[in-house]
């Protein structure tokens, strides 16, 4: 009997184990179109079967004769839709810059100070374009953007996770639930004061403290922090205390140490949450070279043509990586953080 249910035991877990890699796999389709599209011709994107030229002529022959495979990536295999010299179609060519302009960025434009300040530029370089240039922008202010929110975001919702936790104050529970209701608070309906707040009280309009503030303080942030942090013992503490510590020197050489696994938890969730944000960067911001990656790739669909598919499909490709790189190195991070705040208390 024990061998019957070990053998239908097995049957199960294996049949599990097809339905989700056939789940990951159909999951995955969208990726697989992306990274085709990109590397596809215009002319087989715009037939009325987007690429069924490419496929149709993918033979047997095709994969086993050397010169017939040579061939066939010769005519279905392209770098057109990243740099296009002659037509000034491709990814590179649409998002170009003059050199003047994008040396006076906001993140880099320090560094290109100092060299002038060394060797003066020449003038005649000046209005020459930067293949690319406006499209590098884009990533080098979503990445400032989102370290910077990370940074404050982990140790702003850490300090208050360990207000919260671990200090005795009037009212600290209301107010603790008091923030957390905030959750149920749709993002879209606190934009239109949000933007009235930035644009007519702080005149923060267009620039990055407008961006990135929003979105520092978090109500998931906050509980996940108490939750982890009220589950550390308070003798440690005490000690701490006795040996005449103040509450921001336990907080900094005893909370935070012990607290790195959800710290680096939500550091990640709050990277990759800054790095796709897309509708407030979208309201606050009107000049290109303060868009962030995601607003950027919106204009592409303007600025490339409507149907120029393989442009825009290869800049979401380039957009894509940097997040696929932090899901695999810190994987095992981001399924921890499902279970990080399922403590008791």
């Amino acid at each position: 009997m024990n061998g019957v249910s070990t053998v239908w035991g097995r049957l199960g877990r294996a049949a599990v184990l097809v339905f989700l890699t056939g789940l990951a796999l159909l999951l995955m389709v969208p990726m697989v179109w992306m990274v085709l599209c990109a590397f596809t011709p215009q002319s087989e994107l715009q037939r009325a079967v987007p690429m069924g030229g490419t496929f149709s002529a993918l033979t047997r022959q095709t994969l086993t004769d050397s010169e017939q495979w040579r061939g066939w990536l010769r005519t279905y295999f392209t770098l057109e839709n990243f740099r296009e010299p002659q037509a000034r179609t491709g990814l590179f060519d649409v998002t170009a810059m003059p050199r003047e302009e994008f040396e006076r960025a906001r993140v880099h434009g320090w560094l290109f100070s100092a060299v002038r300040a060394v060797r003066p530029a020449d003038p005649a370089r000046a209005r020459e374009p930067v293949a690319g240039g406006r499209l590098l922008l884009w990533f080098e202010n979503t990445l400032f953007i989102a370290v910077a929110t990370t940074v404050l975001s982990v140790l702003l919702n850490a300090m208050a996770g360990y207000a919260f936790a671990k200090m005795d104050f009037p009212g600290r529970k209301t107010l603790f639930w008091l923030v957390i209701s905030t959750i149920m608070i749709p993002g879209q309906v606190t934009v239109i004061p949000l933007f009235l707040l930035i644009t007519s009280a702080l005149q923060w309009h267009n620039s990055f403290l407008a961006i990135i503030l929003p979105m520092v303080a978090a109500p998931v942030g906050i509980f996940l922090m108490k939750q982890y942090i009220q589950s550390l013992p308070g003798t440690l503490e005490d000690a701490a205390r006795i040996d005449g510590c103040s509450e921001i020197g336990i907080f900094v050489r005893v909370i935070m140490p012990l607290s790195k696994p959800i710290l680096a938890v939500w550091a990640i969730f709050t990277f990759i949450g800054a790095w796709k944000a897309f509708l407030w960067p979208l309201v606050i911001t009107d000049s290109q070279d303060m868009y962030m990656l995601e607003v950027g790739l919106k204009t592409l669909q303007f600025t490339a043509g409507a149907r120029n598919i393989g442009v825009v499909m290869s800049a979401a490709l380039l957009a894509s990586i940097p997040m696929v790189v932090v899901f695999f190195l810190f994987q095992k991070h981001l399924t921890k953080g499902l279970t990080v705040g399922a403590v008791k208390g």
